[in-house]
């Protein structure tokens, strides 16, 4: 379910102001059996380095041979203006100015394989840590979800705020997605930052009018407990819904964590990620029970024109609002102290990841002056949470087509299924577990070991820690 509020009515239909629940969805479709968690033969053993993460898709995928992998080519424009900025990382400065001044805060891990190589499976596949199987899609939960149901033991009285959130994650193309066999209230919650920003915030008479009907609501509820409660655990999920969406808005911090200022605006930039990326900041920087958020950042898909100031979309653009954004966040991240952890900052408990779900073709443009689907190398960036600062792990060829050195202790190449066990084991998550008594009656690993062409490794990737 996804809807933009109308934020002047803050009735039961409002929810929270301007998201979307991805429960609702799972609740009526009715899949929320019991899960059994089981301990496998593998080996795990989980950094905890982190109680937060933020996982930003570079949606529809970046030209790595133009971005964290740079290479010259034919088809590289010559004003981009590449300069070297560590020993082994070169950055076209046009494009990005200010994270040239910041890379140094993050691990480059360049030689990353992907399963697939089309948008909606790639992107599925980011979201899920698995290949689309249309036989069991319908129970497989988003990797929030897993982190949200792990997470549940640790959360306080006091945490409100959604384990799992994400930002603009509507654009990507499957959409964000439900919680599968896991129960509803594991779900995202889903926030389009257009509509966050044109307020939240409500007076006196609203919330006596929100308190009065939820009176109502759980008097409602009471007296038709006994027949709701033979409907399943699918109406449980719905209960569960309005819980709490009532507790985000009695919860002053709420509307708090969606106040921008004019400056930030400048600094981040006044585009959908930019606001997706300062609302990040200002969820986690409240402390209320938010660990996963998955930021989209769409439109990187450019077959025709990558080089183009007059097309609708080019890399110049994209860009133009991937720089402040991201720099911005991290910046932040590392100025903001934490309020759990007295003398470490958000950057020192949040792991964050940038990715897109595969690269672009190498060499020279296509017949349409752009360039195609890569799947073959591609890098992925990490920072906090223990991550050493200024690595690089991992190298490709001269013309970033052929993995020369993987970057890890494994002669196969790291793959999504290791980033998910790398975010997993920095949460503290031992992502060797399975659970079982699913729909189908098949195991979930939380990392899938059976690859397309058989066993693949399923370790975190160690190496960016140094």
């Amino acid at each position: 379910m996804k809807r933009v509020a109308d934020l002047a009515s803050p009735s039961r239909r409002d929810l929270l102001g301007f998201g979307g629940f991805g429960l609702a969805m799972a609740a009526a479709e009715g899949i929320v059996p019991s899960a059994y968690a089981y301990a496998t033969d593998r080996k795990a053993k989980p950094r905890g380095t982190a109680r937060n993460v933020i996982y930003y898709e570079v949606s529809g995928a970046i030209s790595h041979i133009e971005s964290f992998d740079f290479k010259e080519s034919k088809g590289m424009p010559k004003d981009i203006d590449p300069r070297r900025v560590a020993p082994d990382l070169m950055l076209p400065h046009l494009l990005f100015p200010r994270l040239e001044k910041q890379i140094g805060r993050f691990a480059i891990q360049r030689s990353m394989l992907s399963h697939e190589e089309v948008h909606f499976r790639g992107q599925y596949y980011v979201q899920t840590g698995r290949q689309l199987n249309l036989a069991f899609a319908r129970e497989i939960p988003a990797i929030g979800s897993v982190i949200a149901s792990e997470l549940e033991s640790r959360r306080r009285a006091a945490d409100t705020f959604p384990a799992y959130m994400s930002f603009n994650l509507d654009k990507a193309i499957p959409g964000a997605l439900s919680t599968g066999f896991l129960h509803p209230r594991y779900s995202v919650v889903d926030i389009n930052p257009d509509a966050a920003t044109k307020g939240m915030a409500l007076d006196e008479k609203a919330v006596a009018l929100l308190e009065e009907r939820w009176r109502l609501l759980s008097e409602l509820r009471k007296a038709d407990r006994e027949r709701v409660g033979k409907m399943g655990r699918e109406m449980a999920g719905y209960e569960d819904f309005y819980e709490t969406a009532h507790q985000l808005l009695s919860d002053t911090r709420w509307p708090a964590a969606f106040q921008i200022s004019a400056q930030d605006k400048e600094r981040y930039g006044n585009t959908p990620v930019g606001v997706s990326c300062m609302l990040a900041r200002n969820v986690l920087r409240e402390d209320a029970g938010t660990h996963y958020i998955h930021i989209c950042h769409p439109g990187w898909d450019h077959h025709v024109q990558i080089w183009d100031r007059k097309a609708a979309s080019n890399h110049y653009t994209l860009c133009q609002e991937f720089d402040p954004a991201l720099t911005s966040l991290i910046e932040d991240l590392a100025a903001t102290p934490s309020k759990a952890e007295p003398g470490k900052t958000l950057l020192d408990e949040t792991l964050v990841v940038v990715m897109s779900e595969f690269g672009r073709t190498p060499g020279e443009l296509n017949n349409m002056a752009g360039r195609d689907h890569y799947n073959k190398c591609f890098p992925v960036l990490f920072a906090g949470a223990g991550v050493k600062p200024g690595l690089i792990v991992g190298k490709t060829d001269a013309d970033g087509t052929r993995c020369l050195d993987t970057g890890w202790h494994r002669k196969e190449q790291p793959r999504i299924e290791n980033i998910v066990a790398t975010m997993y084991s920095a949460l503290g998550i031992d992502w060797t577990k399975e659970l079982r008594n699913t729909p189908s009656g098949r195991a979930y690993p939380y990392v899938d070991p059976l690859g397309p062409a058989g066993y693949i490794p399923t370790e975190d990737i160690v190496s960016i820690y140094g």
